[in-house]
């Protein structure tokens, strides 16, 4: 099973977000995507990949980055169809 989450960032919190996001991740093969465009408000949707096998990282990778959510985290879960 795959995780993916997303949420928003304040345009003003990227780049300390950047750091926390990375320093929580630490080895782990996590991929982290950004929106090409800005939302109307100016913050950036924000979304974590988590290959099989490293959904345990999630809470950590949350924790780490709290301060900077400019919204909810929200979870989806994927399975391989085949």
């Amino acid at each position: 099973m795959q995780l993916y989450v997303y949420y928003r960032i304040a345009a003003d919190n990227v780049d300390a977000a950047l750091i926390a996001f990375r320093k929580a991740r630490v080895e782990a093969p996590l991929e982290l995507l950004q929106r090409p465009e800005a939302n109307d408000d100016g913050s950036w949707t924000w979304m974590e990949i988590y290959p099989e096998g490293w959904g345990h990282r999630e809470p950590t990778v949350a924790a780490a980055m709290a301060q900077w959510l400019a919204s909810e985290r929200k979870v989806e879960r994927f399975e391989m169809l085949g």
